[in-house]
């Protein structure tokens, strides 16, 4: 179903340079949780780790290399994702599962997302890995819609929900970018809000 992700991150041979790395790693996580990208520095990010700058520097050659280490093990964790198999449910559980899947993920990492936004509109060829896991897991999406409902999606049934995800992640997209309104993403009604037009975009049988 999906191929194996190469991450191509250097991993160092001694079990405490390993360890450095990971707690530079560990650190970064934790500060774009709530702090943008464009406001994290290299020292804030030594600092969060117990670390020096050089130490950072030692491991990674800048900020922005830093941040492509991130992205790739982001990519990589989703591409573990999709090899879990999930236990057999109904159509709309199936829905509710990968939506709500799609929303946590990037609401709980949304500077992260940004940046990887950001630098996509600098850099378009940045997205494909993106693009690429994105097609894998509607590919997932269908084929568990599917089994949920003891038959395959039909061509139209399959283009209606790919559609249905490319209106539910721009709005995600553009609700952490823009946050133009009405609805705003930590609001209660945003998912379920979502979810409603998922659905209707979707249009598929259920039964």
């Amino acid at each position: 179903m999906t191929s194996r992700f190469d991450l191509d991150i250097p991993q160092p041979k001694q079990s405490r340079s390993l360890q450095t790395q990971q707690s530079l790693i560990d650190a970064g996580w934790a500060i774009l949780r709530d702090t943008p990208w464009e406001a994290v520095s290299v020292a804030m990010i030594a600092r969060q780790a117990g670390r020096s700058v050089g130490i950072f520097y030692q491991r990674f050659g800048s900020k922005d290399e830093f941040l492509t280490v991130l992205i790739k093990l982001w990519l990589a964790a989703g591409h573990a994702r999709l090899e879990v198999a999930r236990p057999a449910s109904t159509p709309l559980a199936v829905i509710d599962h990968n939506l709500e899947s799609l929303y946590e993920r990037i609401r709980s990492h949304r500077y992260f997302w940004r940046a990887a936004l950001q630098r996509a509109m600098d850099d378009p060829q940045s997205w494909e890995p993106f693009r690429q896991l994105l097609a894998a897991i509607r590919q997932k999406f269908a084929e568990e819609l599917g089994a949920s409902r003891a038959r395959p999606l039909d061509s139209s049934e399959r283009h209606r929900l790919d559609l249905a995800v490319q209106v539910f992640n721009s709005v995600l997209n553009n609700a952490l970018l823009n946050d133009p309104g009405p609805l705003r993403i930590d609001q209660a009604a945003f998912l379920p809000t979502l979810k409603r037009i998922f659905l209707t975009v979707a249009a598929l049988d259920l039964a």
